[in-house]
């Protein structure tokens, strides 16, 4: 396309755009891009051209067509901001710089990267939808010339993102042109067989049908015509994508594709779309199980249509979709067709003037709001997007769509996060049913909660859509930050050597030196195991629980009742930190220049280093004080699963036992280890606690731990 050919098409379509600064938008994209060429080896204006052009045939307004010209100068040339800013206004700043940042991460194959690159894609299209809109055509000249792209991995990377994101996201925006064509150009680079199978299938049947297919067209035609119904019937070639989908989802084989051609009917008004449909069901059979009406209501792209198959003419099954032109205008062109761009229309804040119904965006914004991860959204995105709908109701009357196998913890999720998770049971219809029932096209539900109720850990199984999945994911997740705080908090309460509760101020005194966001995130890691007990001592030099170095700096310990023979007057005695040896098992003594006398347990295995005759003492335990604690160390290796470590630290604080420190190391999907540093009186006291630990239903294993 040249320049006079897009101005062209600009006034025919709206003579209100302002062809001097899309003009002047052309030339500065040609300057910029002037010594550029593409893979094709055509000049590189040709694509921002042709981006323009896509935009043109949705019909949006200037400051989109600017975007489309320029959408590639602040990441392929010297362009800045401030060079479009002066030029262009801040408006079309926002849309360029907002379709660049799409586009600065290359997402390669690693889902990490594509994640990434579509939280971006979330936050901009909730702020403003052209962005995305812009981002689609720039993708579907691409793929028109993908082809030209000489290394193969590359052009299946980019069409397995185009088939698994961008066309979804134009089929929620209801852009079923979009959408067909990404998913046929992408299907032909990712299964080229497959598509060129098809493809002569579907050849072979065009030629073969060829003229029935008209035939049947002006059957119908000529039926509503004697009925004095005013109407347009237009053939609809079924897309390759389309046809492999389902051929998939059936089992169909090739042979069987014969209704490869539909018929789109076009009407005047919505009574004369009834009007019609009933005329025909009159004159042929319906296939049952084959009417959809999406006018009364609406698929969530604001998609309306009546939707029939019938036995007709020459005992061929049809496929007939009824709808006025407004209404195809929108099926093509979705959100496009009736966007009001002048009110700077922003997704997320202006719920109550919607265009079109975008609740999934805004489930999608919220889930990231909540912190889930970039390939958590990304997941919850690919739920979201690839759902056929049910339409279910309140006991008020109100609408919810919801994907098709939903069940009622779905319905409650949707209606808030809130009534999910205290939901206890339903009614559908009137009628008592389990929460798991799955939800159909026109059920009523109604919602019974509890106060004391909580999420079961089966829910994340049961549940469809990507928005119950994460409201379960995120009350799990606090539920385990709390635990992991109030353990902390316990831990630091140790450290401080305080039984009163330590004040908000000193704990949030202690985040700052430790470089924590604030007090939560501190004691979450100290409940963790991320900040240790020395890091916090080093605050607090008189805390009691300085012995958590590797070794203790050489002191005598006056308070330990050991006998030691041979003991010289003046040396320092300190327990091992390898091993922690208790009251009640036997201990040696070894001798060292630097720290004094250690103090082993004989079943540590660092004795079995090569120490010399002379640096071994004989020590044994005298009468201990029934209060005075000793520092132990055990390995539980527990099911993964919530409240696991609540249940672990509620027992241990049962037997008396006292948790000073914590570390967690994953070890598979099911199980993972937790390493604590317990308090106990002696050898039989933490016996005892791993023999309680032992019986619990979710442990795998419980032992003591000794470190080399």
């Amino acid at each position: 396309m040249v320049q006079n050919e897009l101005i062209s098409k600009i006034k025919n379509y709206d003579p209100d755009l302002d062809v001097q600064m899309i003009e002047k938008a052309y030339e500065f994209a040609l300057s910029a891009h002037k010594s550029q060429r593409r893979h094709s080896g055509d000049p590189y204006i040709s694509h921002p051209l042709a981006v323009a052009d896509i935009l043109l045939g949705l019909k949006l307004d200037t400051s989109s067509i600017i975007t489309g010209l320029l959408h590639d100068t602040l990441e392929d040339t010297l362009t800045t901001e401030v060079d479009l800013k002066n030029e262009f206004g801040e408006e079309v700043v926002k849309l360029v710089n907002g379709v660049t940042k799409l586009s600065k991460i290359e997402t390669y194959t690693e889902n990490k990267f594509q994640a990434e690159n579509f939280r971006k894609l979330i936050l901009a299209m909730s702020k403003d939808i052209r962005v995305l809109l812009v981002k689609l055509a720039d993708r579907l000249h691409n793929m028109r010339t993908v082809q030209f792209i000489p290394e193969e991995s590359r052009r299946k990377r980019i069409a397995s993102e185009t088939i698994e994101i961008y066309a979804p996201l134009a089929g929620r925006l209801g852009m079923h042109e979009f959408k067909d064509e990404l998913e046929d150009l992408s299907f032909q680079i990712l299964n080229p067989s497959a598509y060129s199978s098809i493809s002569n299938r579907i050849e072979y049947l065009k030629k073969d049908t060829s003229n029935l297919t008209e035939k049947i067209r002006k059957k119908i035609s000529l039926l509503l015509e004697n009925n004095y119904i005013s109407n347009e019937i237009i053939g609809r070639e079924k897309k390759i994508y389309s046809v492999w989908n389902k051929m998939q989802n059936k089992q169909i084989a090739f042979r069987q594709l014969s209704d490869i051609f539909a018929y789109r009917i076009l009407a005047d008004s919505v009574n004369d779309c009834y009007a019609i449909l009933g005329i025909i069901h009159n004159r042929w059979p319906a296939v049952p199980g084959t009417f959809k009406d999406y006018i009364s209501t609406p698929k969530i792209n604001n998609y309306r249509s009546v939707h029939t198959t019938i036995v007709g003419p020459e005992r061929q099954r049809v496929e007939l979709q009824i709808r006025t032109k407004e209404m195809d205008s929108v099926a093509d062109r979705g959100i496009a067709a009736h966007w009001s761009y002048k009110e700077n229309y922003n997704l997320v804040d202006n719920s109550s003037s919607d265009p079109v119904n975008v609740t999934w965006l805004r489930d999608l914004v919220e889930i990231l709001d909540s912190g889930a991860s970039s390939e958590e959204l990304l997941e919850a995105t690919k739920l979201e997007m690839f759902q056929d709908q049910v339409f279910c109701f309140t006991p008020k009357g109100d609408l919810i769509h919801l994907p098709s196998n939903s069940n009622s913890i779905d319905f409650a999720y949707a209606l808030h996060s809130e009534i999910g998770n205290r939901c206890v049971g339903c009614k559908i219809n009137g009628k008592p049913k389990p929460l798991y029932t799955k939800i159909h096209n026109g059920d009523e539900i109604e919602i019974l909660t509890s106060k004391s109720q909580e999420p079961s850990e089966t829910w994340e199984n049961i549940v469809t859509t990507a928005k119950a999945q994460s409201s379960i994911k995120r009350y799990f997740k606090k539920q385990e930050k709390d635990e992991f705080a109030n353990l902390g908090k316990k831990i630091l309460e140790k450290v401080l050597d305080k039984d009163d509760k330590i004040s908000a101020e000193l704990i949030e005194t202690f985040a700052k030196k430790l470089n924590r966001k604030n007090s939560e995130e501190l004691l979450i890691s100290i409940g963790k195991g991320h900040i240790k007990p020395r890091q916090l001592t080093k605050l607090k030099p008189k805390s009691r629980l300085s012995f958590f170095s590797r070794y203790r700096r050489p002191k005598k310990m006056l308070n330990i009742p050991l006998k030691i023979k041979d003991l010289q007057p003046g040396v320092a005695i300190h327990f091992s930190e390898c091993c922690l040896p208790l009251p009640g098992e036997d201990i040696i003594g070894i001798t060292s220049e630097d720290s004094g006398i250690i103090i082993h347990s004989l079943n540590c295995e660092e004795l079995n280093k090569d120490y010399k005759k002379e640096e071994w003492l004989a020590a044994t335990w005298k009468d201990v004080d029934q209060n005075q604690f000793f520092s132990s160390r055990i390995k539980v290796s527990v099911k993964n699963e919530p409240g696991s470590l609540g249940k672990l630290a509620t027992i241990i604080g049962s037997e008396k036992g006292n948790i000073t420190n914590l570390n967690i190391s994953e070890k598979g999907e099911d199980f993972f280890d937790m390493i604590f540093v317990i308090d106990v009186k002696n050898l039989l006291h933490l016996e005892s606690i791993i023999n309680t630990l032992k019986k619990v239903e979710n442990v795998s294993s419980v032992s003591r731990l000794f470190i080399n």
